[in-house]
């Protein structure tokens, strides 16, 4: 990740004034980027982002990304994610800014959903500052939907 907007990252929320909107479609493009480094994968991302920076104590942003709809293969699998970022506290940390991607798979064949029998139904991801000061993406694998917020997805 470009190593300016990534400092800018880490500082959300910390500051008095709000970053614009440029600065952080420049970042997510920028965390974007590193994604589909890290994935290995080609993505397509939605021209709209969400994105809520009234309070600058509090940003946050939400922008859809996806495969294309038809796999090469009978075995093709394609997805969709949610890439999202806002503050989350911890004691240890205080205020930190988290960055997250849920990602849904599907088959080409059926269009169904893909989910674990055990009930897991997307693979989480996020973006974690390592000690180094630099992010870093990690896969956190599959994931319940506790609260059955993406039920209705596909």
């Amino acid at each position: 990740m470009n190593l300016e907007l990534e400092e800018k990252l880490w500082k959300a929320g910390k500051q008095e004034q709000a970053y614009r909107k440029e600065i952080w479609y420049e970042i997510i493009d920028s965390l974007l980027d590193d994604f589909h480094q890290f994935v290995g994968q080609d993505f397509h991302r939605d021209p709209e982002i969400q994105l809520n920076i009234e309070n600058p104590n509090c940003p946050s942003f939400g922008r859809w990304i996806w495969t294309d709809e038809k796999g090469e293969f009978p075995l093709s699998l394609t997805w969709s994610a949610l890439i999202g970022g806002d503050i989350i506290g911890t004691e240890e940390s205080g205020d930190t800014f988290h960055v997250s991607i849920l990602l849904f798979l599907f088959d080409t064949t059926g269009n169904n959903r893909l989910r674990l029998k055990t009930g897991e139904s997307f693979l989480s991801f996020a973006f974690e500052k390592q000690s180094n000061n630099n992010g870093h993406w990690r896969s956190l694998g599959w994931c319940q939907d506790e609260w059955g917020e993406w039920e209705n997805l596909g």
